[in-house]
């Protein structure tokens, strides 16, 4: 029996150690087997890592290990099975997620002799890079959101009301969504304004905006409007044919305006369009697709025009996806201020002038009825500041401008003290009288009351107006 010196004893010894110690005090995990995938040694922090006690490690193959669920799949058999360097993601049952390299080593005659692991624990990098990428997605949630909001605050929506501060909630929510959608609403409560700050808030903002009136174009030159038209499609047509709104429209947005004045026949080719994404244009043959997104409005009841044929019922269903109702200016007085004065700024600044509304010219604007909506406030106020010679407009100059009702009507808008109704009724009667008339004695005539009791309301209302 050969026997080893001293020196080589105390040799390996020494290395013996000091891999001991490289593999206690490594942050990375290194095991090695045998060429039989036999696991000789692993580093301490295997334990924690696998989920088993090292001496339950120790002598068995890396194929029990793998079938115990010690690790989901053996880079060691890999290594043994191909014999070269393997590198691999590997999760363990101790709920850990490693980068494994496996490196075979050989002896002196090429043989496979045994196998070294080296893994790296990445699992909290993982749960790290999970949460850096779950906070940029929120990064560039909220980012779409404020652009979003700014983009909502730089259009011409002016709103203090719930009902519309919910309407620029829900817009700002659908800007980015594809949906038809159809704007409903009287005659000047801005479903034109609305569509155009939808499609601002989108992020096609800077496609094109395309609108038109269903309403104003006479029936025969709609379809060609809308659709456009090739050479020679009729008697005028231009000899290179024309776009029509839909193409030129492109990616971007079309309003259809007054979407309840467009002739039944191109109902059907409008259906088409939203059912096929394409169309043709008038004489052509060849369809073109249709990108753009389609908002229509209204100010009449297209179910009740479906129900009574004027509508087709199909289209209406197809137009009413995501319906946005705006009420009138009647139903949301909270506006009227701010709207006001958004239109008193717009205008100062447009004619040079520096006009202010009155207190009383707040109340006055506040308790007129708006038949024309905020398209009649719009058009008061301009006025207003063009007419008004002072700086300070006045409840008399608003009184002087407010249309005047052909016949008298009464509106309850909710249950309220009698003795109060009266008044305020009483009060409208004196203004309107003072409106027709213009002087005491013509209104006391008319209302058949004394000139002395008209000069009392008129002065109570003048120091306390609330009409």
């Amino acid at each position: 029996m050969k026997t080893v010196s001293r020196e080589l004893f105390d040799f390996y010894e020494k290395n013996y150690r000091a891999f001991k110690l490289i593999m206690e005090a490594t942050f990375d995990e290194i095991t090695i087997t045998d060429e039989k995938g036999v696991f000789l040694t692993v580093s301490n922090s295997c334990e924690s890592i696998f989920g088993r006690p090292i001496s339950e490690v120790v002598g068995k193959t890396c194929y029990v290990l793998e079938e115990e669920g010690v690790f989901s799949k053996s880079v060691t058999k890999m290594v043994l099975e191909n014999k070269m360097k393997t590198t691999m993601v590997q999760d363990t049952g101790g709920g850990r997620r490693l980068i494994v390299t496996g490196i075979p080593m050989f002896d002196d005659d090429g043989s496979l002799s045994g196998v070294i692991n080296i893994s790296r624990d990445i699992t909290e990098v993982e749960k790290l890079s999970s949460q850096m990428e779950e906070a940029q997605h929120l990064l560039g949630w909220y980012s779409e959101e404020l652009k979003k909001r700014r983009s909502v605050e730089k259009s011409d929506i002016v709103a203090s009301s719930a009902s519309m501060k919910k309407i620029i909630e829900t817009i700002t929510h659908i800007a980015d969504i594809g949906a038809t959608i159809l704007l409903t609403g009287d005659t000047g409560v801005g479903k034109g304004h609305i569509a155009k700050a939808i499609h601002n808030i989108g992020r096609k903002s800077e496609k094109p905006f395309v609108q038109i009136n269903c309403g104003a174009i006479p029936e025969n030159l709609l379809e060609s409007e809308l659709f456009g038209y090739e050479r020679g499609a009729f008697t005028g047509a231009s000899k290179d044919g024309k776009k029509g709104l839909f193409e030129i429209a492109g990616e971007g947005t079309i309003f259809l305006d007054e979407i309840g004045e467009m002739p039944l026949q191109l109902q059907v080719k409008l259906l088409t369009v939203l059912e096929e994404k394409e169309a043709f244009r008038v004489g052509g043959t060849k369809p073109f697709k249709v990108s753009a997104r389609i908002i229509a409005a209204t100010n009449k009841n297209l179910k009740q025009f479906s129900d009574e044929g004027r509508f087709r019922s199909d289209l209406y269903y197809r137009l009413n996806v995501m319906p946005i109702h705006i009420p009138p200016l009647r139903e949301r007085p909270e506006d009227i201020i701010v709207l006001a004065n958004s239109f008193l700024a717009k205008f100062n600044e447009k004619y040079g002038v520096m006009k202010r509304l009155s207190p009383k010219a707040y109340d006055a604007l506040l308790h007129h009825g708006w038949p024309g909506n905020t398209r009649e406030l719009e058009n008061i106020v301009e006025r207003l500041v063009i007419t008004c010679v002072g700086s300070e407009i006045t409840w008399e100059h608003v009184f002087e401008l407010l249309p005047s009702e052909s016949s008298f009507s009464l509106q309850v808008g909710d249950v309220v003290p009698l003795r109060r109704a009266l008044d305020e009724l009483e009060e409208k009667l004196v203004l309107k009288a003072y409106e027709k008339y213009g002087s005491t004695r013509k209104i006391a005539q008319a209302l058949e009351i004394d000139q002395s009791t008209v000069v009392r309301k008129l002065r109570k209302i003048r120091e306390n107006f609330k009409w």
